[in-house]
């Protein structure tokens, strides 16, 4: 019996030599990797729930924007609040277009009580006076359904301050009667003002846009001072592209260090990475919402040291390969 248990034991790898069997797994590792497991699906987590959050602020943001615009205010200039004989302007703005620094308004005219004919035409012929029309002024006839009339407004702003830049706009309205002329051979506009309301909107998703009151209305004129900003979710998403540029300048600068200072050879791959990572940078920047030309305060504080640092890294890698296969071939 005893020969046996010492047979059993002399043919037994790990009573002999002390080794552990190749085929059982160390408790340590597999508590390492039990750990790995458990942080990956931390991690895993963690990002779903930085997406839901950012997806629903993201919504949140955009309908904020949205129902700001399309707030209709009403400002009233020298007609009679109580009153029903008046003409309502619609000012609708459109477009908000800081490259070209312009803003186009739509204006609509909707005449009321004794201005208005059962059909909704005007019953005399009005001179509308506005800024940003290419002609002038124009004469609404009566009889007729007022014509749409399009504006293009001035903006003043910074556009290199994308995507914190705001701009500032001036709308001016004034109507008044046309009058027979003196000699009775036409027409002319008269000085005095017709009772009217201004009412502003917008209709811009990605563009919070405000108005208020000017400081001085002359003439039966109603001045507004508007204002645009860009909206919460597209200053999110253009910072976002900022961080996602810098991530992936700081992982090539990463993994080249790592190869350099490990003595690990540089391979073939690693320079079709970093060069495709020079070239995709700027599209990255390109596909922020509304980006313009290069030069921003984005472009100052992000993009161009990216580019750099990539560049960088392919130029120390490349220098470094060339040098180590000339060493190579000298030392054989």
């Amino acid at each position: 019996m005893s020969n046996a248990q010492g047979d059993s034991q002399s043919h037994d790898p790990r009573a002999v030599d002390g080794e552990a069997d190749p085929n059982v797994e160390p408790s340590g590792d597999r508590e390492a990797v039990a750990d790995r497991r458990r942080f990956g699906k931390r991690l895993i987590f963690a990002a779903l729930g930085i997406l839901i959050v950012a997806q629903v602020a993201t919504f949140v943001s955009r309908n904020n924007t949205e129902s700001t615009g399309s707030e209709v205010r009403t400002y009233i200039g020298v007609s009679d609040p109580a009153s029903e004989d008046y003409i309502q302007v619609n000012a609708r703005i459109l477009e908000v277009q800081p490259v070209a620094g312009t803003q186009q308004v739509r204006l609509t005219i909707a005449p009321h009580g004794s201005f208005a004919n059962r059909d909704g035409s005007l019953k005399q012929t009005i001179n509308l006076d506005a800024d940003g029309y290419l002609g002038g002024s124009i004469n609404l006839s009566g009889g007729e359904i007022p014509p749409p009339v399009q504006l293009v407004l001035d903006l003043d702003g910074d556009l290199s301050q994308y995507p914190f830049d705001s701009y500032a706009s001036a709308l001016q309205v004034r109507l008044t009667r046309v009058v027979k002329s003196a000699d009775g051979t036409g027409t002319t506009k008269s000085e005095e003002p017709v009772p009217t309301r201004l009412a502003v909107s917008a209709k811009q998703h990605d563009w919070a846009v405000t108005s208020s009151p000017a400081d001085s209305w002359d003439d039966g004129a109603i001045r507004v001072d508007l204002g645009a900003r860009r909206g919460g979710a597209m200053r999110a998403f253009a910072l976002f592209e900022l961080l996602v540029m810098i991530a992936l300048a700081s992982i090539a600068v990463a993994m080249t260090y790592t190869t350099l200072v490990t003595g690990r050879p540089l391979e073939f791959s690693m320079f079709v990475w970093l060069g495709a990572m020079l070239f995709a940078l700027p599209a990255v920047r390109n596909t922020m919402p509304g980006v313009p030309g290069v030069g921003t305060v984005l472009d100052y504080a992000g993009f161009f040291w990216c580019l750099i640092a990539v560049a960088a890294c392919l130029i120390t890698a490349a220098i470094t390969y060339i040098r180590t296969a000339f060493k190579t071939r000298n030392d054989a």
